[in-house]
């Protein structure tokens, strides 16, 4: 059955009144891909795409509609007291793993290669393996600028390979301006990064990225606007 690589509930939070109700991925170097309501293709059963909807479901209640607060004493990270590890976690296992194998142009850059074997094997049980196997932390561009803000929170971006101290990731750009890395290497984060990772205990940290006007993200925007 046709199956959503990033889920259809992401994409809804991005439709205004006067939305045709399609979405525009944007891409560096790359022609931008309109689809509507998102990009998918056949890769799922019936049985898998239900047992992944509950934990869309999850992903996009706790992103898109749980408020963020600042993280106390300082406006550098938010923070989500209380969430689920298990159920976030495997969203984002599911995320990388629909992205590694659909043929889809917008996902060029993902590709696990030899990962994905364990990848799926922990989708399908369901075990989410130790905190640092594809470890995965979460960023949200922010901005001073209420229009800048919008507009960071309206757009998704084509996913994306980038190294943090050598180390192998995945980068995914979510609605509400979230933009999620994903390690897929079998070395150790950096100390640094594991402190902010997903972990099966404590609450949710969320980088703040501010200042979205002077990151590279709004830069490929501007230059798709100008295309």
């Amino acid at each position: 059955m046709k199956s959503h690589i990033i889920p259809k509930v992401f994409f809804k939070y991005l439709y205004t009144e006067e939305s045709d109700g399609s979405l525009i991925m944007i891409g560096k170097n790359r022609y931008n891909k309109k689809r509507p309501v998102g990009s998918y293709e056949n890769l799922l059963c019936k049985e898998c795409e239900q047992m992944l909807g509950i934990y869309d479901d999850y992903a996009q209640s706790l992103l898109l509609k749980n408020p963020l607060n600042f993280y106390p004493n300082t406006d550098l990270a938010y923070q989500i007291d209380v969430y689920d590890y298990a159920k976030l976690k495997i969203f984002f296992l599911s995320l990388l793993w629909r992205a590694s194998v659909s043929s889809l142009e917008e996902f060029y850059n993902i590709d696990v290669g030899p990962f994905e074997v364990r990848l799926r094997e922990l989708i399908m049980s369901e075990f989410v393996g130790e905190d640092d196997e594809f470890s995965v932390f979460l960023t949200r561009f922010d901005s001073d600028d209420e229009k800048i803000k919008l507009i960071a929170e309206r757009s998704i971006l084509f996913p994306a390979k980038q190294k943090l101290d050598n180390i192998n990731y995945s980068v995914f750009y979510l609605s509400n301006g979230f933009k999620i890395y994903i390690k897929v290497d079998k070395r150790s984060s950096m100390e640094l990064y594991r402190k902010f990772i997903l972990k099966n205990s404590g609450s949710l940290v969320i980088l703040r990225l501010n200042n979205y006007e002077n990151s590279p993200e709004y830069k490929i925007l501007l230059d798709a606007v100008k295309k």
